[in-house]
């Protein structure tokens, strides 16, 4: 390539560059060239001055990205002879494709993760463009000041005494419990919190109980470490623990009792102090997900914890659902005697808590009350979204499906009404993925008697989002269950 060639390659690069910082700009540009282009023969770099006049920028700044350059060790510089590139001691190979055989358990994780469509029902997606930066970014800059580059170390201990202050001020007030920081396990995901579980408590075949539906998740990790999984029938109160009592060596109960996934049932306290005495009586763990028990603000709705005098509740809180997914921020309290045996499994698997950084920056958030601020603002806004949603659903989607009764909830089942085919599940999940829209199948949560339909979630639409989206999926369901029953529908 001659020096014209490459001029034109960099005008051309530069044109199409986003960064604004003119210096970065060509550094960006040139880098690009020298990978793309993949050099074993050493190449000589058009002078500063040349390529200064050629391209109408500064010599400073063409002479300031060649530095860049070369503390990269992308070029080198001859005083007096040139820059020249370092020339690649690895031909490019041409890459074949081998064959793996992953485990059955990896594959089945395949439908279980997904990337969602932040513009389509996102199930559990929370809103992020009403959270107030400008606090966010006032709080960092005090944690700064306040404490210096130690905010960046590793942090071994079961997370920042000040956001394990605060969490349990949280969870005392909202939750109506009875919380010491002391029990408080900082941990960066509910599924790392639901892992530690089965790997601190459990063993393989150990009996656990869940809630049918259920949190697929929750289960399919369980099954994945071998757990022999009970699956007990919920009702309008909640879990029927009372058909479990003809089950012997029960090691745990999983629930999610403030808002049942994904029914949005509400648990009353009869079946929550039914589930503390069962769960004495069998000496069993109750391991209570609260996943969004503070979005809508519902009443009467103590957590277990705050009923459990005999320290068997493992709770689990988020901050992910709340105010920023990307935060990676969630929680457990533990019974005392459980504490070290989780920080040590925690710091096992992980090296140490989560970031020590956004730990402080969290809990000074909290601290000066910009999280219980926000929080109330959340709950007037999806409870707007949560009234609109089903004012759109009765006016677009009631036609096919129904609503049983449930609390207000980060997302909503959809059931199919009797008269549609539950082969239209599948053929709507197949026709959106088509449209790159993901739809969630109700189905997949049951272990016995399905249900058929969808999950919506709505909070990170706004009520106008929320009327395209009920249009879009009324277009998919009309088309689709022309061609499924072979009908024309009126």
């Amino acid at each position: 390539m001659n020096n014209n060639e490459f001029l034109q390659r960099v005008k051309n690069g530069l044109k199409h560059s986003s960064e604004r910082r003119l210096t970065l700009k060509v550094f960006q540009v040139i880098k690009n060239f020298l990978q793309e282009s993949d050099y074993i023969q050493e190449f000589k770099f058009p002078s500063s001055r040349f390529l200064s006049e050629s391209l109408g920028i500064s010599r400073d700044t063409i002479e300031k990205a060649y530095e860049l350059l070369e503390n990269e060790k992308l070029v080198y510089r001859v005083k007096g002879k040139g820059t020249f590139s370092i020339p690649s001691q690895i031909p490019r190979t041409i890459q074949e494709e081998s064959n793996f055989s992953l485990p059955e358990q990896l594959i089945q994780l395949e439908t279980l993760f997904f990337d969602q469509n932040l513009d389509f029902f996102a199930d559990g997606m929370p809103e992020v463009r009403n959270f107030p930066f400008k606090k966010w970014y006032d709080t960092e800059k005090l944690a700064l000041e306040q404490n210096g580059l130690n905010i960046f170390l590793k942090d071994n201990t079961q997370g920042l005494p000040l956001l394990r202050q605060e969490i349990a001020n949280l969870v005392n007030t909202q939750r109506h419990s009875r919380v010491q920081p002391e029990n408080i396990l900082i941990v960066n995901s509910t599924q790392q919190a639901l892992y530690l579980c089965g790997r601190v408590l459990f063993h393989p075949n150990d009996r656990v109980i869940m809630e049918n539906p259920y949190y697929s998740n929750a289960s399919h990790l369980f099954k994945m470490m071998g757990l022999n999984i009970h699956y007990c029938d919920i009702d309008a109160q909640g879990l029927m623990i009372e058909r479990c009592h003809h089950l012997t060596d029960i090691k745990a109960i999983y629930v999610t009792p403030a808002s049942q996934y994904p029914t949005g049932i509400q648990m009353s306290m009869q079946r929550k102090k039914e589930i503390v005495a069962y769960a004495r009586q069998q000496n069993s763990f109750i391991i209570e997900d609260d996943y969004d028990a503070l979005l809508l603000n519902r009443s009467e709705n103590d957590a277990i914890l705050g009923l459990d005098s005999c320290q068997r509740t493992i709770y689990i809180g988020s901050f992910s659902k709340y105010i920023l997914p990307s935060l990676r921020m969630s929680y457990m309290i533990l019974p005392s005697a459980l504490v070290d045996a989780f920080t040590r499994y925690r710091n096992y698997i992980d090296g140490s808590a989560p970031s020590q950084y956004f730990q402080t920056i969290l809990g000074k958030f909290m601290q000066r009350g910009y999280y219980a601020e926000y929080l109330t603002q959340m709950q007037r806004i999806y409870h707007e979204r949560y009234e609109a949603f089903i004012f759109y659903f009765h006016q677009y989607l009631s036609e096919f499906c129904f609503i049983h009764e449930h609390s207000p909830a980060m997302q909503v089942a959809c059931y199919f009404k009797e008269n549609l085919p539950d082969e239209l599940e599948e053929s709507l999940v197949q026709a959106a993925a088509l449209k790159n829209i993901s739809l969630t199948r109700l189905s997949q949560f049951y272990a016995q008697h399905p249900s058929y339909g969808f999950v919506l979630g709505f909070s990170s639409l706004n009520p106008t989002e929320i009327k395209s989206c009920m249009l879009q999926l009324h277009g998919l369901i009309t088309t689709e269950l022309k061609r499924v029953n072979n009908i024309i529908v009126p």
